[in-house]
């Protein structure tokens, strides 16, 4: 199953692996994305105690409309997956679910089987409610009974744990996690992470031309191509990363800064620009590659659907022994945002190191910190400067104990 946004409709649509749309999934998101009202079922108990109930309109955030379609999308690819073992279920018939099946899924499997945490759980359940009752309202199904069963609550809440997997994935780890993707895109899409520090959503922000912002002229990847040609000794190039294509605090935007590709980087890049990536009117550096979407920017979550994918294929190579055991192993629990912290993790230890202050002893007014901070796009003031540095403490310490183990080997 596929999820594409639609440019004519601006919305998601779900698509079947055949590439036929999935009508139900599809209007719902439309009129998810457009309206941002979902339906709720209200209980109202009369004077002689008859319950009566009906579907009513609730406005959401755009926030939870996101998380309901990624929580729909999971439900879907599930029921594509369950119905290759069970032929009472399929996905042209998903709108008919019964009450077991649909609780099976938020019971057996996401509690049981994936281990997933009672607050998680609850948003899945909430999302299935807010499809299954816009498909009763349209009288295409009647109202379902979802709900943690009490079974299962004690283990749902035992689930919820932070994640065990430490913060920080070694140079030899991560180039293991780059060497196992399919393409150049998604190679760099991992390295931007690793040895740019740029969060997923930030890769839609690196532009092939030269831009403009505040009247002022910044080089697109193009303009570095040609500088790194003509200047052969030139190891580090800077890009301005716009503030619109950043994480943005609540209720404000988000924090622009500059970036920097190392030329063994760039010339990866300039790799991917002359031999695989799609041709394209696009000014965006990254692009599909899909048949369905050939050519359009990729969506900010690319690169963490990509970790996932390549995480999946070097689990399985270090379960059948296929993988060096002498260093750091990858874990389940890891994700794209570890690669990013693992770049700062790295400058932060190095420019500490360079200084010769004591990891534990930098604070958050530090030059040590303030320079990562800038190159992260971290706020380095206010209450949560101090909680920031710590993080990067602790990371430094785990990286000391990685290296000094790496020299028994």
């Amino acid at each position: 199953m596929l999820e594409i946004d639609s440019k004519k409709y601006k919305t998601p649509l779900f698509i079947c692996d055949d590439l036929t749309l999935m009508l139900l999934p599809s209007c719902f998101s439309h009129s998810l994305t457009k309206n941002q009202t979902i339906y709720v079922l209200e209980r109202k108990v009369g004077k002689k105690g008859f319950v009566t109930q009906k579907l009513k309109e609730n406005q959401i955030k755009r926030k939870q409309v996101e998380l309901i379609l990624e929580k729909l999308r999971n439900f879907l690819q599930w029921i594509e997956e369950y119905a290759l073992s069970n032929s009472e279920v399929s996905i042209a018939t998903h709108h008919n679910l019964s009450n077991k099946i649909l609780n099976y899924y938020i019971n057996d499997i996401l509690i049981d089987k994936l281990k997933k945490s009672e607050g998680v759980v609850k948003k899945h359940v909430s999302a299935l409610k807010a499809y299954y009752n816009y498909l009763a309202n349209a009288g295409f199904t009647n109202i379902k009974n979802l709900m943690i069963e009490p079974r299962l609550q004690e283990q749902a809440r035992d689930n919820k744990k932070s994640r065990t997997a430490v913060k920080y994935l070694t140079p030899e780890l991560r180039s293991i996690i780059y060497q196992n993707t399919s393409s150049i895109r998604d190679e760099l899409l991992l390295k931007t992470g690793g040895e740019v520090g740029l969060r997923s959503k930030e890769n839609v922000g690196i532009l092939l031309n030269d831009f403009e912002v505040g009247n002022k002229k910044h080089k697109g990847l193009l303009s570095l191509f040609k500088e790194m040609k003509d200047n052969p000794t030139k190891d580090e190039f800077k890009f301005y990363l716009q503030g619109k294509y950043t994480k943005a605090p609540r209720n404000g935007f988000g924090q622009p800064r500059n970036i920097f590709f190392t030329r063994e980087l760039l010339l990866r890049m300039k790799e991917y620009y002359d031999n695989e990536r799609p041709e394209s009117d696009s000014d965006h550096f990254f692009l599909n590659d899909d048949t369905v979407y050939f050519g359009t920017p990729i969506s900010v979550k690319r690169a963490s659907l990509v970790f996932t994918k390549v995480c999946e294929s070097v689990l399985e190579k270090q379960k059948n022994g296929m993988l060096p055991l002498d260093g750091q192993l990858l874990e389940k629990d890891h994700t794209h945002h570890v690669l990013r912290h693992s770049f700062g993790t790295d400058k932060f230890y190095y420019l500490a190191e360079s200084r010769q202050i004591a990891i534990d002893n930098v604070t958050a007014t530090s030059i040590v910190y303030l320079t990562v901070a800038r190159l992260m796009g971290h706020n380095a003031e206010g209450e949560y400067a101090s909680k920031t540095t710590k993080k990067y403490i602790r990371s430094c310490n785990i990286k000391k104990d990685f290296e000094e183990k790496q020299q028994w080997f």
